[in-house]
């Protein structure tokens, strides 16, 4: 439009006004929510880099060089530290792979099979969701302790599995119906049979919701907390999140600058998978209807 258009906007403006208008709210409502959420990251990063002494005495924001150091990591080389690091890594690639073998089929089950209520079936596995792990925890370690699972990082992963399932399934289910289903029959009609089918045509071309489902049950696994609390009670078998908990309360103190560096170690692996998976994850999760 023109300049001598008479105004029609919502605030009196013309409309290409309006339009820089909105543009620049948008930008500086960016910039709030960007700053809001780096914020915690920046000031857990200084104070992993900043003498645990000087953090005591108190810190700026913007620190100067001569209070940088990598000493604070050291607390790291502790052999708990190892344990707990190990173990958190185990659950983490158990939960994944539990997650997304179990999905991918059950995806694909209500994908590609009619059966009576399969929407009803679909729906009823959300209702998981409604419950708190706390909720859910409780009666876990009573059927963990009967069968011989509590303590034990096996018990931990189904639990968490159980957890990430429902949106991995709905996620697989909805990804796959955006696969023509003539491509598999092409590969039936090549003599391939079902199974084949599914593993030659329908898996690489989940690839994008596989990421987005294993980003997903990487996520709950490695910053888990409360099933982690409840159902590992050794020190020998339990995760970053409670053994840190443990350790301080043995340790009875724990410089800040510490803790600061433990929790830069446990927020680094999420972010760098997240940042180079972001492509597939995006993909993973357009998915109409889902």
């Amino acid at each position: 439009m023109s300049q001598n258009d008479p105004p029609g906007g919502l605030f009196g403006l013309s409309y290409d006004g309006e339009t820089r208008v909105f543009e620049r709210l948008k930008l500086v409502s960016t910039a709030i929510i960007v700053l809001v959420g780096a914020w915690p990251i920046y000031w857990m990063t200084q104070l992993a880099f900043t003498e645990y002494r000087v953090v005591e005495d108190g810190v700026t924001v913007f620190p100067t060089p001569e209070i940088f150091t990598l000493g604070n990591f050291t607390v790291l080389t502790d052999p708990r530290m190892y344990t707990y690091m190990f173990n958190t890594v185990v659950v983490a690639i158990g939960t994944i792979v539990t997650v997304v073998i179990v999905s991918l089929i059950a995806g694909y089950g209500l994908a590609r099979l009619n059966f009576p209520y399969k929407e009803h079936f679909a729906r009823i596995l959300l209702i998981g969701y409604l419950f708190s792990p706390i909720v859910i925890g409780i009666p876990l370690y009573q059927i963990w302790r009967s069968i011989g699972l509590l303590g034990t990082r096996v018990g931990l992963i189904i639990a968490l599995s159980a957890v990430s399932m429902p949106f991995a399934v709905w996620l697989m289910w909805k990804y796959i119906m955006t696969i023509p289903e003539a491509h598999e029959e092409a590969a039936w009609v090549d003599g391939a049979s079902r199974w084949r089918g599914f593993r030659d045509v329908v898996i690489p071309q989940c690839r994008p919701a596989i990421i987005a489902a294993a980003l997903f049950a990487f996520a709950l696994a490695w910053n888990d907390f409360t099933f982690a609390q409840i159902l590992l009670p050794s020190t020998d078998t339990t995760t970053f999140a409670p053994g840190i908990l443990r350790a301080m309360g043995q340790a009875q103190f724990l410089p800040d600058a510490y803790l600061m560096a433990i929790s830069l170690a446990m927020t680094l692996p999420p972010l760098l998978f997240a940042y180079f998976m972001q492509s597939y994850l995006l993909k993973g999760f357009q998915v109409r209807a889902l």
